[in-house]
């Protein structure tokens, strides 16, 4: 608009010199066009030129405020049909724990209208409990300047007790600053009570499990050695050395919680191929033939076949995983010497390592009908000697260290048996060495 104005001015001090220089006396009618005043006309074209140009732009801007407003406006109006469309609370509060917005999912979940929240502190809306988790989540936000998520609290809407599931956000201002915080509240309450009602079922079958497989594996254990503890010993033994072994720096991302509870359920399987082995073989008091010794050595292949046929019909992985290995190669030797492959070393899979130990150890602790029981101290011996021979020395070394709890569990487990016959111990009942 302004080099309009130019334009038009030029071409006006064009126009009049020209006719000022060509016919000076004969542009009568030129004054009586524009008037007697006519120099001035150039600055009245820039003069209107510059009226249309400014109000043109204030009108411009106006109509561009106007258009911010109702955009902002229907912004307004989107947000605040997200916020009470949504299920879960949102909430606004200032930097002193004052509710400063609230939706109609949050009033519903308070039991409050929305007026009497706003304004309120968190500790007479949410309660004191669930206001000072939230206030510490706060504190984490303003010190990370990040959001936090799932904050779980516990407070009190109409009189229920309820479980909440928080999130929080900073709520800046426009100078950048942290203002507040806003967030989301969710009503955990029923969701928690359905996982907890899922973990006690998951924790009942797996009671049911173990009982169930314990039950089988004792099939075995009453055919060969009676009815006393020997399974519960052995899974108890095995799960402290798979505990000792997972402190060695060399275990410590294979030897975990999992692995641990895998093998104390596992465990007990390492002679369930003795169903498959003939009584007049199995409760033989004499010496073995060489074809009845061999017929007794297939109890580790019985054993792992029977593992592996109840696992065709389970999906991922499971403890099954270990006690086949377990009830294959628990009477492998370090040396090579074992059954049924010979395996040699770390060829041995680690679980049947650390089984052979704790069976060995119980068989010398206990009274077989060929055998009187050995002392703890002579079966320590014994198993120390056959270091590197018989056993992973890592494994003795485990033994060695966690005796004291081996000897433990040995001697609660005799008092369990002679309370369930009905027999009073007289004191420890420890076999002197010799």
């Amino acid at each position: 608009m302004v080099l309009t104005a130019l334009f038009l001015a030029a071409a006006y001090w064009g126009l009049e010199a020209l006719l000022n220089v060509f016919s000076p006396g004969e542009i009568s009618f030129y004054r009586e066009l524009f008037g007697p005043r006519v120099g001035e006309m150039g600055m009245r074209i820039i003069a209107a030129c510059l009226f249309l140009l400014f109000g043109s732009h204030v009108q411009y801007t106006i109509n561009e405020r106007r258009r911010a407003e109702e955009a902002l406006r229907a912004s307004e109006e989107k947000y605040r049909t997200i916020l009470e469309s949504i299920e879960e609370g949102y909430y606004e509060v200032d930097l002193l724990g004052r509710l400063r917005l609230v939706n109609d999912s949050l009033r519903r979940l308070l039991g409050r209208p929305s007026a009497a929240l706003v304004g309120l502190p968190l500790e007479e809306a949410l309660g004191e409990e669930a206001a000072a988790v939230l206030g510490e989540a706060f504190e984490r936000c303003r010190r990370e300047n990040r959001p936090v998520k799932a904050v779980e609290c516990r407070m009190r809407a109409g009189g229920e007790a309820l479980i909440v599931e928080a999130s929080v956000s900073p709520l800046r201002g426009r100078d950048g600053e942290i203002a507040g915080f806003r967030g989301i509240l969710r009503d955990r309450t029923e969701t928690r009570r359905l996982e907890m009602d899922l973990l006690e079922s998951y924790r009942k079958l797996q009671q049911a499990r173990a009982a169930t497989i314990l039950g089988l594996a004792k099939l075995a254990e009453y055919r060969d050695e009676g009815t006393g503890t020997h399974l519960e010993r052995i899974r108890e033994y095995a799960r402290v050395l798979a505990e000792e072994l997972s402190r060695l720096p060399r275990y410590r991302g294979y030897i975990d919680a999992r692995y641990i509870e895998d093998i104390y359920q596992s465990a007990i399987l390492h002679d369930i191929g003795k169903v498959g082995i003939p009584d007049t073989i199995l409760l033989k008091p004499g010496e073995l033939t060489g074809e009845e010794f061999e017929a007794i050595r297939r109890h580790t292949v019985l054993g792992a076949e029977a593992i592996a046929a109840i696992q065709e019909g389970i999906e991922g992985r499971s403890f099954l995983n270990i006690g086949r290995e377990i009830a294959f190669c628990h009477h492998e030797r370090w040396d090579g010497s074992g059954y049924p492959r010979g395996l040699k070393g770390e060829a041995i899979p680690l679980s049947a390592r650390i089984v052979a130990v704790a069976d060995v150890y119980d068989a010398l602790t206990t009274r077989r009908f060929y055998k009187d029981a050995f002392s703890h101290e002579k079966a320590r011996r014994i198993i120390a000697s056959l270091r590197g021979k018989h056993f992973d020395p890592e494994v003795v070394d485990a033994f060695l260290r966690t005796e004291e709890r081996f000897d433990r569990i040995r001697r609660e487990r005799l008092r369990e048996e002679e309370a369930a016959r009905g027999v009073r111990p007289p004191g420890d009942r420890r076999v002197s060495a010799g």
